[in-house]
């Protein structure tokens, strides 16, 4: 007992936020408020399918003792695409494959790589941010004009320059997005950073005694999460179809049976014509998330907002 209430106290002192339960309260009002809307709901629901998708694709196999998950099972004795029916819903894509078995597949892949690109970005960026204006000086100057390098190559472009060098491997696709997508948030978090930093309470417990990693991480890091949670939100929908259309131009090149979805727009582009459900599926799946997404990353901004939150 004792104990613990010396760690209540010194975390009062660094200003540290509510304990589990306040933590727990703010999660289900973030939750009813994205609920209350009708397109953030819509949202909500639509990247979950996905997600549950994604995590089906990824144990499934493993259950059933499927080894090799990342490749699609052709067909080669009929590889000219056939229209949906019951034994395939989604009809098939060239060579043999089933689409609807593609797709669920492709899902796990495309947000697997996604989630890297964005996340990974959003890390770099906001370490890059925080320490600028924190520190400032001299190293705000520096971080900053590197990231001003970035910011002015148009990112798409270097992105297929930094994949050309690494080789074009759908891995290296997202290493190459990665090292392009953190400037932005980079940028998000030096702003929020200076705005918090001048605060009161910042310079209340710099006064008590509380060092660097306690303001970081108590008064700081809390702040310039919330409009990075937002950005990540609207990013991901952006990356998916980046990622898709990087592969579909070639640049994961010798493997005509990995399931991703541009890979799969790919196959079937040759049969837009005579079997459109070739590309029209794939296309869709893309275009369902990425709309899923828009609109759960601004009902998590209405949510965040402070105003919402009184």
């Amino acid at each position: 007992m004792e104990a613990d209430t010396i760690n209540l106290a010194h975390d009062e002192a660094a200003g540290a936020p509510p304990r589990t339960g306040s933590r727990w309260k703010e999660w289900r009002l973030t939750l009813k408020i994205i609920l209350e809307n009708k397109s953030s709901a819509a949202g909500l629901a639509i990247v979950c399918a996905y997600l549950l998708i994604a995590v089906i694709d990824w144990v499934y196999p493993a259950l059933i003792g499927v080894h090799d998950a990342d490749a699609l099972i052709p067909n080669f004795s009929n590889t000219v695409p056939q229209a949906p029916s019951f034994a395939h819903i989604f009809g098939t894509t060239y060579p043999g494959v089933d689409l609807y078995q593609a797709i669920m597949a492709a899902i796990r892949i495309d947000l697997y790589y996604s989630f890297q690109v964005v996340l990974g970005g959003a890390i770099i960026g906001t370490v890059v941010g925080v320490c600028a204006a924190y520190y400032g000086g001299y190293i705000d100057e520096a971080l900053m004009r590197f990231t001003d390098i970035f910011l002015s190559i148009p990112y798409l472009p270097f992105a297929i320059a930094i994949a050309f060098f690494l080789g074009r491997e759908i891995s290296n696709i997202s290493v190459a997005l990665t090292l392009v997508w953190w400037p932005l948030y980079a940028r998000y978090a030096r702003g929020q950073t200076l705005s918090v930093k001048e605060n009161a309470y910042v310079e209340g417990a710099k006064a008590s005694g509380v060092g660097t990693p306690g303001i970081l991480r108590y008064h700081i890091i809390p702040n310039v999460l919330t409009p990075i949670f937002v950005q990540i939100s609207l990013d991901l929908g952006t990356v998916v179809q980046v990622f898709a259309g990087l592969v579909f131009i070639g640049f994961a090149t010798g493997n005509l049976l990995l399931p991703e979805l541009g890979t799969l727009i790919s196959n079937g582009f040759g049969f837009a014509v005579t079997a459109p459900w070739t590309i029209l599926f794939p296309g869709l799946a893309i275009l369902i998330f990425a709309i899923g997404m828009n609109l759960l990353g601004d009902g998590l901004r209405d949510a965040l907002d402070p105003k919402r939150r009184t």
